[in-house]
């Protein structure tokens, strides 16, 4: 007979089965009773991911600040232990009034903070050449000691900060009205932090009245400029790489401008260098590439080798202005001495800078262009020219027709129609008789699949009649052309203008007429039109691995400076990237074939090493070094989300540079743009090799299309650029 043994927790088991059944047979115990409410869901500080905190209300009563807020991790969930949670590293309290301001026309308001200490230097950190600059400065701050000791909590996720600072015994400050006033909109700044993880830091405010305790509308506070719009359009937030440029300071906690702000006011300044920290007039410097101040402990802030791709006369670069942006943002036109002085004049002391701009301008300028009343643009000088130039590229355009083409080898002519719109002007003449234009230039790249191996040819349609107009449309027969292209080979072209403008008139205007007329004209970047020789529809495009307004983001898509100066190579006649640029700048251009494969004049080449400071001269510290606000092995700061694939390089020849000892030598594709960055390796190039590339090979060891780079490392695979580089997509 076979036995079964049970052990100790069966019995236990089996002994309460027998119990259940014997019970049963007792009769019913009663009615359930109903079920009790569910417990909280709650997670601790460690556990969560990030943090989130949303401000509810602020109560003032005799001068002590308690704030209300919730704290939940990204799904909604109750943080439940940030009064007890060892982690917590930054917890950090901020309170400010915001103060109209009086003077002729509108000022705009400025925040005092009820927070400030008394700095004086210290002569030992006082750098060199500042001595006579230094002294007592007052500077705003928060309450960041207390931290956890001034939380208490009643509800899961539910908190109660109440602020050391009580705003009935201020200390006073000479100079500074510290008087609390409730009538006045108040913002409260927080900052978190815990287990020193940027992925759970928070920043945010509370704007509020103080007679209710209750948010303000946006209109009633001041808000400047969106940080995503116009500042991130450029810099990085990629706050947690250890060394890569990013837009976040003060020990890496402090991101948001509306947080700045409250600090960095106009009252605020530098004791070791006398600098102003307003933050107008710090940003205005910093992008001039002339400011420096000793920070925490004495440590030398220097930016006098920041690199502005932009025009530093264009405000809207950065103050971007869009149906999206806060409704303070115009306020930038209208002026305070500290941000008009930091380019206007070399003093730091607003009676000083009005009587610096009152001797420069009150003989030429009329008083409302600086003080004028609130709704009326002020200072518009400074963005004129710049609307000017935008108006003129939103309204004018020329294109070439592509199947109108066609050619005449044994003549050498070549026809061809353009499309000219301009919703400007009711009738629209041809580029010839067009005396706004100072440029109109049709560039023909022949070869897309090969990156233009066949060359390039330029018409410059100033110095051509066209044989036929009607309604915008003109056809030109251009003779001497000796095009060597395949008729039915498909190329690109596009037409890059240059249009003189009025800033009165903030239009397009006839060169030299202009009562205000720019001293450099707007520039007109082409649309890209795959054509071929023989008028052939839908013609196949070169890949696009780039586009314009990815470069505008830093670039701002003017190409050449209010002042004549130029900020793009060629003086902006050769404007659009996605293209234009490549049909000299490629891998057979013989101009670049004696340089070493990072000074190539191809590109991929160069705008890679360009951008990671590896040409010759941006070294450190070297002039031609540029300060890139990002990673540079961030591809998306450039590249969009899918131009990263490596398709469509199966025809694209090899680029041919010299090696200092080999001589003559050739890279694949790829390979060339992956040494622009990581530089001729012994295992980079071992690794190419074995794929199929070429890298610092002879001469005609590559053959187009052997590559399997792609396999691996396209955009989305395993290895994807995406992956083994700090891609983050926007």
């Amino acid at each position: 007979m076979k036995r079964f043994n049970f052990n100790a927790a069966a019995k236990a088991v089996f002994s309460a089965g027998i119990l259940s059944f014997a019970l049963a047979g007792c009769g019913s115990d009663g009615k359930d009773g109903e079920d009790g409410p569910d417990g909280p869901i709650s997670l601790s500080v460690g556990k969560a991911s990030s943090l989130h905190v949303t401000i509810n209300n602020t109560d003032i009563t005799d001068g002590v600040i308690k704030v209300n807020f919730t704290l939940e991790n990204a799904n909604g969930v109750a943080i439940t232990d940030l009064v007890t949670y060892p982690g917590v590293d930054t917890l950090g309290l901020g309170i400010a009034k915001l103060v109209p301001q009086n003077g002729k026309g509108y000022k705009t308001p400025q925040w005092i903070n009820y927070n400030n200490k008394v700095v004086t230097p210290v002569a030992a950190e006082i750098p060199p050449g500042y001595e006579d600059k230094a002294g007592t400065q007052i500077q705003a701050t928060i309450e960041s000691s207390c931290k956890q000791a001034c939380l208490t909590t009643e509800a899961p996720g539910q908190y109660t900060y109440t602020f050391n600072l009580n705003l009935n015994n201020l200390e006073p400050i000479e100079g500074l009205d510290l008087t609390y006033d409730e009538t006045l909109t108040h913002r409260i700044t927080m900052e978190l932090r815990a287990d020193q993880n940027t992925n759970k830091l928070v920043n945010t405010h509370f704007d509020f009245s103080p007679t209710t305790g209750e948010a303000v509308s946006e209109e009633e506070s001041r808000i400047v400029n969106s940080l995503e719009q116009s500042c991130l359009r450029c810099h990085s937030d990629d706050y947690d790489h250890a060394w890569a440029p990013k837009l976040i300071l003060h020990g890496d906690k402090r991101f948001a401008l509306e947080n700045c702000q409250v600090c960095h006011t106009n009252y605020s300044a530098d004791p070791e260098t006398g600098s102003p920290i307003d933050f107008a007039y710090m940003a205005h410097k910093i992008h001039k590439s002339d400011y420096l101040i000793a920070g925490y402990k004495g440590s030398v802030h220097d930016y006098s080798k920041v690199t502005f791709p932009a025009d530093l006369y264009d405000c809207q670069a950065c103050h971007q202005d869009t149906e999206q942006s806060p409704p303070d943002t115009d306020n930038f036109k209208h002026h305070t001495a500290l941000a008009c002085g930091s380019c206007h004049s070399g003093s730091t002391d607003p009676a000083q800078i009005k009587s610096d701009m009152h001797e420069k301008y009150i003989g030429t300028t009329d008083c409302t262009t600086c003080h004028a009343d609130q709704g009326t643009p002020g200072a518009a000088h400074h963005f004129t020219d710049s609307v000017a130039k935008q108006n003129a590229q939103d309204s004018y355009s020329a294109s070439l027709v592509a199947n109108s083409v066609s050619y005449d080898k044994a003549k050498q002519e070549l026809s061809f129609d353009i499309k000219v719109t301009d919703t400007n002007e009711q009738s629209v003449s041809s580029p010839n008789l067009d005396a706004r234009l100072s440029q109109s230039n049709l560039m023909l790249g022949f070869g897309n699949s090969n990156d233009f191996e066949a060359g390039y040819k330029k018409v410059e349609l100033l110095k051509q009649t066209p044989i036929k107009s009607e309604d915008g449309l003109f056809s030109y027969v251009i003779s001497g052309m000796d095009l060597a292209a395949d008729a039915t080979l498909p190329s690109t072209a596009v037409i890059t203008t240059k249009m003189c403008v009025d800033r009165d008139t903030l239009q397009g205007v006839v060169c030299g007429t202009g009562s205000d007329e720019a001293r450099s004209p707007a520039t007109i970047v082409g649309e890209i039109v795959p054509f071929d020789l023989s008028g052939t529809e839908n013609v196949t495009a070169r890949r696009q691995v780039v586009s314009n307004e990815t470069c505008a983001n830093c670039h701002d898509g003017k190409y050449l400076s209010k002042f004549g100066g130029t900020k793009i190579k060629h003086d902006g006649s050769y404007t659009n990237f996605e293209g234009e640029c490549q049909m000299c700048h490629n891998a057979t251009y013989s101009r670049g074939s004696g340089k070493s494969i990072v000074e190539h004049i191809d590109f991929k080449v160069r705008i890679h090493a360009l951008h990671a400071n590896k040409r010759k001269g941006q070294e450190s510290g070297a002039e031609d070094r540029i300060t890139f606000p990002s990673h540079y092995g961030n591809c998306a700061t450039c590249h969009d989300k899918g131009q990263l694939s490596m398709k469509n390089l199966d025809e694209v020849p090899a680029t041919q540079t010299t090696d200092p000892e080999l001589g003559r030598v050739e890279f694949s594709p790829t390979a060339a743009t992956c040494i622009s960055c990581h530089g001729v390796k012994e295992s980079i190039v071992a690794h190419i090799r074995s794929e199929g590339g070429a890298a610092n090979d002879p001469v005609g060891t590559y053959v187009p299309g052997s590559e399997t780079c792609a396999t691996c490392h396209a955009e989305g695979k395993a290895f994807g650029v995406d992956k083994v580089h700090p891609v983050i997509f926007k």
